[in-house]
């Protein structure tokens, strides 16, 4: 691949990439925090995303953090940073959706070492030897590629992951970068990645192979509420949307929802975006209109109604069948410890129904488009 086929110039690219390595310590502020991710859908005979995996690791400003129910230190703003090695505490995360079950293998903190040269490690070792934790690298048998590997009790991951950089969404993307006196934030994004490993899983070990989505967050002001959607159809194409909100959900601990279903669909976006992405090199088609509004089941979580629509009369409308939910979560001390602030990140898995909408001359449906899988989020509470 030259530099004249690709969406950017490898100079571009490289330097968005170096960028993973780095949380940014210049911009950040006492309500800082950082993570790293990966959200990967397998491909199997239904497309991609019936089953989907996550690794994280994530930390936040604070003497003390308490990260899914684990006390852990919480990042130092005065800690020494030397020779582009950066040392702090971190909560390794993964789960692994089968397609009817969530399973949480991994809850671990953690040492991490981060290191400008191109790696984060985040391991802690065990009583019986066996290190727990997950660490990403930069690859050697790929230009511009992440390597990672995770490991649980019974259990690890280890996989490459990376962009044919032939589009935006293929390419590694600096989509924000805000520094202010009162706070920011800046995201390194890689939404349309090709991965391939070995992962050894509650049912076995095997070969996967699929679409995933990378995203490196420095986040320089309080963690808010949110909607997030991400979907992948049997074509590699992509939609999200990001609706970022306010409304009662600002004060809402744990996981639970207003009795009323009028309620907790009561919220005020303070920001409205979503594309579309054809897989292969091709522009996005961006929405300046987005809503995702949650509906109340029978079972434990809502269904959501997503739609999107632009000035060019571009549109699309589904319902996201939820088919499994997990949470991240985060409480830490304030008022010398009299006080906790809360901020809860909701997963939910879901297939597309009743999908339906047109991208420029083409209608968008199950017939053209085939079976669609997904991932939202709804974070709710403030984390000050």
């Amino acid at each position: 691949m030259t530099e004249k086929t690709i969406y950017k110039t490898m100079a571009e690219h490289r330097r968005v990439y170096d960028l993973i390595w780095s949380q940014m310590p210049q911009m950040q502020k006492r309500t800082s925090s950082s993570w790293w991710f990966f959200l990967l859908f397998p491909k199997d005979e239904t497309g991609y995303g019936r089953r989907q995996l996550m690794f994280s690791l994530a930390t936040r400003v604070g003497e003390r953090i308490r990260v899914n129910d684990v006390w852990m230190p919480g990042l130092d703003l005065q800690r020494p940073i030397e020779n582009g090695i950066d040392q702090f505490y971190a909560m390794n995360v993964g789960w692994y959706f089968d397609g009817a079950q969530i399973h949480k293998m991994l809850k671990q903190p953690a040492l991490t070492t981060l290191d400008a040269v191109g790696s984060i490690t985040s391991w802690s070792e065990q009583a019986d030897g066996r290190p727990y934790g997950g660490e990403i690298h930069a690859s050697q048998s790929h230009p511009l590629a992440l390597a990672s590997s995770w490991r649980w009790p019974g259990g690890n991951a280890n996989f490459e992951a990376w962009g044919e950089l032939f589009s935006l969404d293929s390419s590694p993307h600096e989509s924000l970068n805000i520094d202010t006196f009162l706070g920011g934030t800046h995201f390194i994004a890689w939404r349309q990645m090709q991965f391939k490993g070995e992962f050894d899983l509650p049912a076995g070990r095997e070969m996967l192979e699929g679409i995933g989505y990378f995203q490196r967050v420095c986040l320089n002001v309080p963690t808010f509420p949110w909607k997030w959607v991400w979907a992948v159809f049997p074509d590699g194409s992509i939609f999200s949307a990001y609706i970022p909100y306010v409304g009662r959900q600002l004060f809402r601990k744990g996981y639970s929802f207003f009795n009323s279903e009028k309620q907790e669909q009561r919220t005020i976006p303070l920001g409205q975006a979503g594309f579309w992405a054809w897989y292969g090199p091709s522009e996005r088609i961006l929405f300046n209109k987005a809503a995702v509004t949650p509906f109340f089941t029978d079972g434990p979580h809502p269904d959501f109604v997503v739609e999107v629509s632009n000035k060019q009369g571009d549109f699309l409308r589904f319902r996201a069948d939820v088919r499994g939910h997990t949470r991240f979560y985060i409480d830490r001390p304030v008022l010398g410890g009299r006080k906790e602030t809360h901020w809860s990140y909701n997963e939910y898995m879901f297939r597309m129904q009743a999908l339906d909408g047109r991208i420029g001359d083409k209608l968008i449906n199950k017939e053209t488009m085939g079976q669609g899988f997904g991932n939202l989020e709804y974070s709710w509470g403030l984390g000050l």
